[in-house]
């Protein structure tokens, strides 16, 4: 039987997942069809009430959350990005204009934080409150950078504890190189690529599987990123480079399949970790591809801002986590060097007087 309203997708951990999807209706996540409990909760999803207003039909005070996202949804900046990252942006602060937008964002704080997560965490899905709670911290970013508000402290959203962060903070983890052996041991030549192209441009699946031969000049990658609409220019590393001048080009994307299709970004991250997981390999995923690209150029030597433009983060955050992570690393290197070195006897001797 065909219910409407009802929507599957597979999830990044190749996992089925339906949910109830009604415009003017709460989402909700649905069990298993077929499975107990189902019928019952589709239809106590059907019969809730429609959102009692339309959010973008109210004005709100100067100050205001809904305000601070009336300025920020009419700026460029984020009208400039992937349309699918617009609306899944858009039903988020719709919900947070309805339920929260009157209250003043300088009154903001952890515990109203933790609020909204419950919120969303109730009302939707674990990873719609994770996203909740990061729009959150992109809006004060930008109300502290661009609108003249007084009263603005510390962002409120540092600390508050994300729904999924352990789970996600183990599958994004940078691959090590033994991990990297065994993927590329018998791996199919066109996932070898995408890990190629992950580990070496530092960009995200959605923007890999994106990648044509006419951005590619030779030198470098140039890329308009999905997400956010950033343009980026990756200088290609060496080894990518000879592998993208000497392989054949089968379509206008560098990256296609077995049959010469481009991948879907869902199912290429399922791809790379089936591929893991028949090696015994568990909480690794494509995403942890960004983090190498980051700690590679952290390592190198090169800045926040350098990394940020490849890497096309908007935030220093990340960039500067893996500054310090190299910045240690090279320091223990050090300390094991200067302990491997045989002194010299002028070292050993005590000094004069």
């Amino acid at each position: 039987m065909k219910l409407p309203y009802v929507k599957a997708y597979v999830d990044r951990h190749g996992s089925p997942r339906w949910y109830f999807r009604r415009k003017g209706f709460p989402a909700v996540a649905l069990p298993q069809p077929g499975s107990p409990g189902f019928l019952a909760t589709y239809e106590a999803a059907n019969a809730k009430e429609k959102f009692g207003f339309d959010p973008n039909k109210v004005a709100f005070l100067k100050g205001s959350l809904g305000w601070v996202i009336d300025q920020f949804t009419a700026t460029a900046e984020f009208n400039s990005r992937a349309p699918s990252t617009i609306r899944a942006d858009r039903t988020i602060f719709d919900q947070l204009k309805e339920k929260f937008g009157a209250g003043q964002l300088r009154d903001l704080k952890a515990k109203h934080v933790k609020v909204i997560r419950n919120h969303f965490h109730t009302n939707n899905t674990a990873s719609v409150a994770d996203s909740a709670i990061g729009r959150l911290s992109v809006l004060w970013q930008f109300a502290d950078q661009h609108l003249d508000l007084d009263g603005l402290e510390a962002n409120p959203t540092v600390g508050v504890t994300r729904v999924h962060e352990r789970k996600e903070e183990n599958e994004r983890q940078p691959w090590t190189d033994d991990i990297f052996a065994a993927f590329d041991a018998n791996a199919p030549a066109h996932l070898r690529l995408a890990v190629m192209l992950g580990r070496y441009t530092g960009q995200r699946r959605s923007d890999v599987v994106k990648m044509k031969w006419s951005q590619f000049n030779g030198e470098t990658i140039e890329v308009v990123q999905q997400k956010t609409g950033e343009f980026v220019a990756v200088p290609c590393h060496k080894a990518l480079r000879a592998v993208l001048q000497t392989m054949p080009r089968r379509s206008e994307f560098i990256l296609v399949g077995e049959h010469g299709k481009p991948y879907d970004p869902a199912s290429l991250a399922r791809l790379v970790r089936q591929h893991l997981h028949r090696h015994g390999i568990k909480g690794y995923s494509f995403h942890g591809l960004r983090k190498n690209a980051a700690q590679a150029l952290a390592e190198a030597g090169c800045s926040i801002d350098e990394i940020m433009a490849v890497t096309g983060h908007r935030s220093a955050k990340m960039a500067l986590h893996y500054t310090k992570r190299a910045a240690k690393k090279q320091l223990a290197k050090n300390q094991s060097d200067v302990g491997s070195k045989p002194m010299k006897q002028s070292e050993l001797s005590p000094p004069e007087g």
